[in-house]
């Protein structure tokens, strides 16, 4: 059996990933809930 840790429910990103969607939301004709 595997015990599994307290989970907080929230993601966490690398700061390259936050870039990397901040760059796609700023796109011409993206909406950023997509």
């Amino acid at each position: 059996m595997e015990v599994v840790g307290r989970v907080s429910g929230r993601r966490s990103w690398a700061d390259a990933e936050k870039l990397e969607i901040l760059a796609e939301a700023f796109r011409p004709g993206v909406r950023v809930r997509d």
